[in-house]
């Protein structure tokens, strides 16, 4: 396929039913990932229009020039914008009457495309949204957590019902809707972290209707390290904090948050503050340390059990010592979201809103 929309011979019905689509993949420094990437979207079985664009955001790497030479059209940025304009940019350029937003680290399915078509044939549908599958090529700890626990936020969402998110690692929507919204919120800066949550929000609260595909299911070739993981959740907590503090006190909108993430682990988010309190206490304390580090175990198996529909699933899919590894890794990763969720209350009075 060329850099031009990819145009079958269909009659009217056909062309009805497969509307020409837009792959539009933000791309800073991404050499490593893209070749894979877009290989695996060209590759697509979609018997309808299709184009592949890649918005580099000022690449020092030559990714622009590798996204031309397997076949991408290019659209380059002379300064590095982040992941909420450079998307912006794309759908702006883009071709086709859907928009498909994907990243430069994600390998899609080949009937990704035609899953996206079918979905948005259904009556009301504006948009659709996928899921990183379980399959993850990298074996380490950190990776393989973080991979499966935003497969199981995600796997939980309903089918059969609208959902409040637009995750960008594989998400589409009609261009006319997208513009008509103002796309992604261009105060989010640099990498993507929660300008797509937003915007499902925003889509939301309009009564429009976004639904959960569960088959459309990409894999995320990104590794993680510890602090690296650890680092993300904390970001990523900040900005739904954040997200929600401005829908709540500033913009005045009566529908009500979507919360992707499982109820119990909202509440041990703040719950997980008693355990470094406990902890300091026994320092101080020394004779009633016992005491006060039977409590630490307490706090931390009751962390397990309100969790235990997450970390269970984690013993399924991994096995045994995955699953102790997770329970002892759970608390330090509610913790830091913790910590995200207070640094975005402690901004947010003092004026800061992103």
């Amino acid at each position: 396929m060329s850099a031009e929309l990819h145009s079958p011979a269909m009659n009217r019905q056909a062309a009805a039913r497969y509307p020409s689509i837009t792959a539009v993949i933000p791309v800073h420094n991404a050499a490593r990932t893209l070749p894979e990437c877009l290989r695996a979207l060209l590759a697509s079985d979609y018997p309808g229009e299709f184009e592949v664009l890649c918005v580099d955001d000022a690449s020092s790497d030559g990714s622009a020039e590798l996204a031309e030479r397997l076949g991408a059209r290019v659209v380059r940025l002379e300064r590095n914008v982040g992941a909420a304009r450079s998307k912006n940019r794309g759908a702006a350029a883009a071709r086709g009457a859907v928009l498909f937003f994907t990243d430069s680290d994600i390998v899609v399915q080949p009937d990704a495309l035609r899953r996206i078509a079918t979905a948005l044939a259904r009556p009301g549908v504006s948009g659709v949204v996928g899921l990183l599958g379980q399959r993850l090529r990298y074996s380490n700890f950190a990776s393989q957590f973080k991979n499966l626990w935003m497969h199981f936020t995600y796997r939980r969402q309903p089918e059969s019902k609208p959902v409040g998110l637009f995750y960008t690692s594989a998400a589409a929507i009609r261009r006319a809707t997208f513009l008509e919204f103002g796309g992604f919120d261009e105060h989010y800066e640099g990498a993507s972290v929660t300008e797509d949550i937003e915007f499902g929000q925003r889509l939301l609260a309009a009564g429009h209707r976004l639904v959960m595909d569960k088959g459309l299911e990409v894999e995320h070739l990104k590794a993680y390290t510890v602090d690296g993981l650890l680092r993300t959740d904390c970001e990523r907590a900040y900005g739904l904090m954040q997200t929600w503090l401005r829908r709540k006190f500033l913009t005045g909108l009566a529908q009500p948050t979507y919360a992707s993430v499982p109820w119990y682990f909202q509440l041990a988010v703040p719950a997980s503050l008693m355990l470094p309190l406990t902890l300091l206490a026994a320092l101080l304390w020394p004779r009633r340390r016992l005491a006060l580090l039977g409590l630490v175990v307490g706090e931390w198996t009751s962390l397990l059990g309100l969790n235990w529909p997450f970390v269970s699933f984690l013993g399924r899919a991994r096995g045994s010592r995955f699953f102790l590894q997770s329970a002892l890794f759970l608390p330090l990763n509610l913790l830091v979201s913790a910590l995200g969720i207070l640094q975005a209350l402690a901004d947010f009075a003092r004026g800061k809103r992103y």
